[in-house]
């Protein structure tokens, strides 16, 4: 009798951490990649829901220990609408993106849509993304 009560316990257990990331109404799921094989160091991700004050802004904002190849974060219970995802790797653990002597970004960075600006970030238009109430998962490649 007791292996027949483990047996579904187990299949709904599996079936949970199956899910664990899978996207619930009004969630973002974003995952990040493009992190080398030897990751160390912070992923930042970054959420904005206005043109104005771009990319200064933040409506929120998730840390997460670097993986190899990829890391998850959810940002949940968002309202419908317009919203843009930047990302970037911290190697050394200083809380912001470092650039060379010419201002260029030494570590790795990303936005949704694969939006890049020209002579600094993209404009919120180009890496604008559409949240609706069911929810939705995007890809950040870092660069």
């Amino acid at each position: 009798m007791a292996k027949e009560l483990t047996r579904p316990i187990a299949i709904h257990l599996a079936a949970a951490a199956l899910f664990a990331t899978a996207v619930h109404a009004g969630d973002l799921r974003v995952e990040v990649r493009g992190l080398p094989a030897a990751a160390s160091g912070i992923v930042n991700v970054a959420l904005f829901d206005k043109a104005e004050g771009f990319p200064k802004t933040v409506l929120s904002g998730q840390r997460i220990a670097a993986a190899p190849g990829a890391v998850v974060v959810v940002f949940p219970d968002l309202k419908p609408g317009d919203y843009v995802v930047s990302a970037f790797l911290d190697e050394n653990g200083n809380g912001q993106l470092d650039t060379n002597l010419l201002g260029l970004p030494t570590e790795k960075y990303g936005f949704s849509n694969d939006a890049r600006g020209a002579f600094g970030p993209p404009s919120f238009g180009d890496a604008r993304l559409h949240v609706g109430a069911e929810g939705a998962a995007i890809v950040v490649n870092l660069r």
